[in-house]
């Protein structure tokens, strides 16, 4: 089904809004104080934002500590992170930590196999703050074809390993988890209806969290992958990344 325009009064109230970061939250490798300010209206409006994200590790710390959020989702579902009133984390994992130490063995065989094949190759900037997968950068400090993208994905799904393409990076990882399986268990340990809450994102890697809720949003750059994805949203922004996101959260703030 095509994806409509999104209204200027949300039809339905949200209590959860999980949403994606790269080019959702941020446009052009930055976040617009249009988002932040959009975060912070939705946190007064009593609407829990929930970055969803490939992102490694060390960019969820910084996020939940510096962010009006409360909790995260990292690494396309490894992890969750929960801050309490006083600032704490506390931290979920959706693999045991020494099935984790086994797949990082994997997966760092698997780097250098990637590397040694394919010429245009580079791991992600982050890829030293990782703890639970790599990635190989197509669309932001290295340009990469998609179909050239296509062909590495291939190669690692070839390997066993669960693989995701997002609009600049290409996500790896072992185990039997991924951005909706955990953004689930989230919400059952938070006691959450998952009708309660939505989502909104802008590339293929978001496919498992389109197909998860039925209240989903796509910002406006994310028409270019659409028949990519098996779940196409059921909104789309007229405005691209985070100016998106901030059209959307007016949406929501008005139905609440």
């Amino acid at each position: 089904m095509k994806p409509q325009p999104i209204p200027k009064i949300f039809p339905q109230k949200t209590k959860i809004l999980f949403t994606d970061v790269d080019d959702t939250l941020t446009w052009k490798g930055r976040l617009p104080h249009e988002t932040f300010t959009a975060l912070v209206k939705l946190q007064e409006a009593g609407i829990k934002v929930i970055p969803v994200t490939g992102a490694s590790a060390g960019w969820c710390d910084c996020m939940i500590r510096t962010w009006p959020i409360d909790s995260i989702i990292g690494e396309n579902g490894a992890y969750f992170v929960d801050r309490n009133s006083e600032g704490r984390l506390s931290y979920y994992y959706a693999v045991p930590e020494a099935e984790r130490t086994i797949n990082w063995q994997h997966l760092q065989q698997l780097k250098q196999a990637v590397l040694n094949k394919f010429p245009n190759a580079h791991p992600t900037a982050d890829q030293p703050f990782r703890l639970t997968d790599i990635a190989f950068d197509i669309n932001q400090d290295h340009k990469v074809k998609r179909s050239e993208a296509f062909k590495i994905a291939d190669f690692c799904e070839d390997s066993g390993m669960n693989v995701k393409i997002s609009s600049i990076h290409i996500n790896v990882w072992c185990g039997k988890y991924n951005k909706a399986t955990t953004a689930n268990e989230w919400l059952v340990q938070h006691d959450i209806e998952r009708v309660e809450a939505m989502f909104i994102g802008d590339s293929p890697n978001d496919d498992s969290m389109f197909s998860n809720f039925t209240n989903t949003v796509g910002v406006a750059n994310i028409k270019p992958y659409i028949e990519e994805l098996n779940s196409p949203p059921a909104y789309i922004t007229e405005h691209f990344g985070g100016y998106g996101f901030a059209e959307m959260a007016e949406s929501l703030i008005a139905a609440s």
